[in-house]
């Protein structure tokens, strides 16, 4: 589960090549901290003093390996009727894994991320390969380990009186923090966006059951995609270690020790939790989120906030049907509704 929204930066330059200089990192403060011999990485973003902020927003992103800005310089000729020749157009492309608009994100709050293991902040152009480190650590525990010690950072170090530190997952990102949850009590509410209540390879037999219903596939078809699955599950519990045997990308490695139903732990916790989920994900789909507010009900556990964006998908963005429509990224409006939500719980 991954998210990389893509924007263009329209950045006009005098000269004739592009300045490889950093863009967003000279945003952001960055902070190391050294533990169990190794370095855990974390950036915060502030509009403002960081002692004045009411809460701590520590956006915890999806799966892969990207680093939160990825610049891509681009040179498009484009037609110029008036001038009666083609005009030189030149431009940066920016990939980013953190979601939300940084001129306009909230002053009441700090936004802080966490680079995984041996992962770059930000980089120009597409030579990024990356290291070994980052898929032996790429796992739910290393992560979760990551953010329970920021998150102790945070308190002991940055924050200047009592503060709501609010752990915020999309995509993968919710099945860490809804582990973190159940061992960091300094964590005041969990929000999770775009996550499953099942394990993942459940989500996977759903989507084939889902194509059958649409008419893509028969039941016969279905039968020996759902066999597959199975195969290929055992299998990874079969060399749960293995960093070569791979899976729709990701190593053994990754699937064996990340996946578990994040239900389990989301029930366990206490504190509020804010669910939303948009109608038209096709990468986890919404059916599987239902599970987490009929079991909070079965249990008993009033904690619990879900939302549903009838018209949004896994990155909360509208997705143009025709040519007439366009992309529509609405993070911010998702992010506005949470954050009001925050203020009263």
């Amino acid at each position: 589960m991954k998210i990389i929204l893509s924007l263009v930066v329209c950045l006009i330059f005098i000269n004739e090549s592009f300045s490889q200089k950093k863009y967003f990192e000279n945003k952001f403060e960055h902070y190391s901290i050294i533990k169990n011999k190794d370095t855990i990485n974390f950036h915060t973003y502030s509009n403002g003093e960081v002692a004045s902020k009411k809460g701590v927003l520590l956006y915890i992103q999806g799966s892969g390996n990207d680093p939160f800005y990825k610049i891509i310089r681009q040179v498009d000729t484009i037609s110029n009727p008036k001038k009666g020749k083609p005009e030189i157009k030149k431009y940066l492309e920016v990939h980013k894994t953190i979601p939300f608009d940084l001129a306009n994100f909230p002053k009441d709050y700090l936004l802080v991320t966490i680079s995984k293991k041996d992962i770059p902040f930000e980089i120009f152009g597409n030579d990024f390969i990356a290291p070994n480190s980052f898929y032996i650590n790429d796992t739910l525990d290393y992560r979760v380990w990551q953010a329970s010690e920021v998150v102790n950072y945070l308190s002991d170090n940055l924050l200047k009186k009592p503060t709501k530190i609010i752990a915020f997952g999309h995509s993968e990102g919710t099945e860490v923090v809804a582990k973190l949850g159940t061992i960091n009590d300094r964590v005041s509410i969990i929000g999770y966006f775009a996550g499953s209540g099942n394990a993942q390879y459940y989500d996977f037999i759903l989507d084939v059951r889902k194509y059958v219903q649409r008419g893509e596939m028969t039941e016969e078809e279905s039968i020996i995609e759902i066999e597959k699955i199975f195969t290929e599950v055992k299998d990874i519990y079969k060399h749960p270690k293995s960093l070569t045997k791979k899976w729709l990308g990701h190593p053994y490695r990754k699937w064996s020790s990340s996946v578990e139903p994040s239900i389990d732990n989301l029930l366990k916790i206490t504190v509020p939790i804010y669910v939303a989920h948009g109608a038209k994900d096709t990468a986890v789909p919404i059916e599987s989120a239902y599970l987490i507010p009929i079991e909070f009900i079965r249990k008993g556990k009033n904690n619990l906030t879900f939302k549903v964006y009838p018209n949004l998908d896994h990155s909360f963005s509208i997705m143009p049907e025709s040519k007439n429509e366009i992309y529509e990224e609405k993070w911010d409006v998702v992010l506005k509704d949470f954050l009001e939500w925050c203020e009263v719980n």
